[in-house]
C-alpha cells in the first residue's frame, strides 16, 4: 500500500512539473490558464491522499473555483482591453482574483484557517506548488500598478502584525508564506530567472523544515520528542527559513532589497524592512517557546565551549559567503 502511494505521489509530482513547464513555455493565455487549473486539481487530489480532514481540500477548491471563474470570465470578455489597452479596472479585478487564489490580504483569513487545519504535508503543498504556479500565471496577464504595489506592502505589514494574535506554529508558517508572496511577485516582474532561483531555494529549505516537523510529529508547540542534535538542526532550519541575516535565504532578501532600491521609493523600502523586522520577531517568539518547552535535562548536556566554537565557525563561514555574494 505504501509503495503504491509513493508511486501515485510520484506521478502527481511529475504531472505538476510538466504542467508548470507548459505554463512557462506557452505564450497562449488560455493554455496557461488550463495548465494552472489542471495542476490545481492534481494538487487538491494530493491534499486528499491519506487525509481524514476534508475541510482543507473543500475550502481550497471553493475559493480557487471562484477565483478561476472570475479570471476566465475577465479574460474571455475583455481580451482586447486586457492585452492591448491595459484597462486599469480589468487589471484590478485580475489582481483581486490573484489575491484570492493565493490568500493575500484582504483574503488571507481563509488561507490561515486552512493552515491551522492542515497536516505538514498539506502545508508544504499549499506553500510551494499552490503559490508558485498561480503567481507565474497572473504575472503574465497583470501589469504592475501603483495600487497593486501599495496593497502588496500593506499585506506584509498586516500579516507581520497579525501573526502574533493567537500564535501557533502552523499559523506562523501560513503567515510567512503569505508574507513571502511579496518577494516572489515583485521578483518575477523584474527578473524571471531570479524568481526561479528564489523558488528553488525556498522549496528546498522549506522541504527540509517540513520533513523534520513531520518526522518528529511536532504539534501545538510541543518539542519534547526532539533529540538534542535534531533540536539544533531545527533551530538552524528555522533561522534559514525566516531569512535571518547571514543565512542563504537572507542573501536573497538582500538582493530583493537592492532591486527595490533601484526601482521603488525609499518609503516602500522602509516599510518592507519594518514588516520584515516584525515578522522576524514572530520567529523569536517561536524560539522562546522552543527553549521553554524543551526538556531541561537535555539542555544541561550542552557543551557550551564546543557550542561557542561551532557558532564562531558558522558565523565566519556565513560572513564570508555574504561578502562574496555582495562582491560578485
Amino acid at each position: 500500500m505504501l509503495i503504491s502511494m509513493n508511486k501515485l505521489n510520484l506521478i502527481y509530482l511529475t504531472s505538476i512539473t510538466s504542467l508548470f513547464f507548459i505554463l512557462m513555455a506557452s505564450s497562449s493565455i488560455y493554455t496557461q490558464w488550463l495548465s494552472m487549473e489542471f495542476s490545481t486539481i492534481i494538487l487538491i487530489s494530493m491534499i486528499n491522499i491519506k487525509s481524514m480532514n476534508k475541510i482543507v481540500s473543500i475550502l481550497y477548491f471553493m475559493i480557487s473555483s471562484i477565483s478561476s471563474l472570475l479570471t476566465i470570465m475577465i479574460i474571455s470578455f475583455n481580451f482586447t482591453q486586457l492585452i492591448i489597452l491595459k484597462n486599469p479596472d480589468i487589471n484590478l479585478m485580475l489582481m483581486i482574483s490573484m489575491f484570492m487564489k493565493i490568500g493575500m490580504f484582504p483574503f488571507c483569513f481563509w488561507m490561515i484557517f486552512i493552515y491551522n487545519k492542515s497536516s505538514w504535508s498539506q502545508i508544504f503543498i499549499i506553500s510551494t506548488f499552490m503559490k508558485f504556479i498561480p503567481i507565474y500565471f497572473f504575472s503574465s496577464i497583470i501589469y504592475l500598478s501603483p495600487i497593486m504595489i501599495t496593497l502588496l506592502f500593506l499585506n506584509n505589514l498586516f500579516i507581520s502584525l497579525y501573526t502574533n494574535l493567537n500564535f501557533s506554529i502552523k499559523k506562523l508558517f501560513g503567515c510567512s508564506s503569505i508574507f513571502n508572496s511579496l518577494l516572489f511577485i515583485l521578483t518575477i516582474y523584474s527578473n524571471k530567472n531570479l524568481f526561479l532561483l528564489f523558488m528553488i531555494i525556498y522549496f528546498t529549505s522549506f522541504l527540509n523544515l517540513i520533513l523534520m516537523m513531520k518526522f518528529y510529529n511536532i504539534e501545538n508547540l510541543n518539542f519534547n520528542n526532539i533529540p538534542l542534535n535534531s533540536y539544533y538542526m531545527l533551530i538552524l532550519m528555522l533561522f534559514m527559513y525566516s531569512s535571518f541575516p547571514l543565512f542563504t535565504t537572507f542573501m536573497l532578501k538582500w538582493e530583493f532589497i537592492y532591486t527595490l532600491n533601484m526601482n521603488y521609493s525609499n518609503n516602500l523600502i522602509f516599510l518592507f524592512l519594518l514588516s520584515s523586522m516584525l515578522m522576524l520577531w514572530n520567529y523569536f517568539i517561536l524560539f522562546k517557546f522552543m527553549i521553554l518547552k524543551f526538556k531541561f535535562n537535555k539542555l544541561n548536556k550542552i557543551n557550551f565551549i564546543n557550542l561557542k566554537k561551532n557558532s564562531m565557525i558558522v558565523l565566519t563561514t556565513y560572513s564570508f559567503m555574504f561578502m562574496l555574494f555582495n562582491l560578485m
